[in-house]
């Protein structure tokens, strides 16, 4: 009985694994773990606009983000499509964006550490 229970089981368990399908991520998308780092010097750039960093500078935003794609040696559509890519799909784009965070708390915490005082106009 214990036996044909746990062959049941067994078999239950197959059928809904192979039920699951796993999302393959496109040749035209950014791999997983290039998203991550380019991710996190994205925020950077959006934490540093909506902070006193780059405010009164002469460059455009978007000569930050064009840096940004050119030191990951990428377009600005290849971003976008591999955002939108990634953003469909929950289960892909969950685990990118908590290493994404990860990263941008120690890069916090190494400033506090060593005592680098930000000041931000409120």
């Amino acid at each position: 009985m214990k036996k044909t229970l746990g062959l049941i089981v067994l078999t239950v368990m197959l059928f809904i694994q192979c039920g699951k399908k796993v999302q393959t991520v496109p040749k035209t998308v950014v791999s997983f773990d290039q998203m991550i780092p380019l991710l996190v010097d994205v925020h950077l750039i959006e934490g540093a606009r909506n902070g006193s960093l780059i405010l009164g500078d002469t460059n455009d935003i978007e000569d930050y983000y064009a840096k940004v794609y050119q030191k990951h040696g990428i377009t600005e559509d290849q971003f976008k499509k591999s955002f939108k890519f990634y953003s469909s799909y929950p289960e892909l784009f969950i685990p990118i964006y908590e290493k994404v965070l990860d990263s941008l708390k120690i890069d916090g915490s190494i400033l506090t550490k060593n005592n680098v005082d930000l000041e931000f106009d409120t």
